[in-house]
């Protein structure tokens, strides 16, 4: 990370932009490093919510195949009372 800094800075003061043409390209860089690390912390976040919602999923069918063997169950039990 400080050779990016290092390098912004040297690339400056060669070039002859000037105090204002450096503290816009540091503040460039900061910028461009700032959007890299909301996307990172995005992309985490959603890769978290994937994962909730396969296993809300999971659990939605797996209450759904218990209710159904409760149907059946009730449906064998009234069916011998008659």
């Amino acid at each position: 990370m400080n050779a990016m800094w290092d390098a912004m800075i040297n690339y400056g003061m060669q070039s002859g932009i000037g105090v204002f043409g450096l503290l816009f390209m540091m503040l460039l860089g900061t910028a461009i490093y700032g959007v890299r690390w909301v996307v990172t912390m995005n992309n985490e976040r959603e890769q978290r919510y994937i994962s909730v919602i396969e296993k809300q999923a999971e659990s939605l069918k797996s209450l759904h195949e218990a209710q159904r063997d409760i149907k059946e169950i009730k449906e064998y039990i009234y069916s011998n009372k008659r």
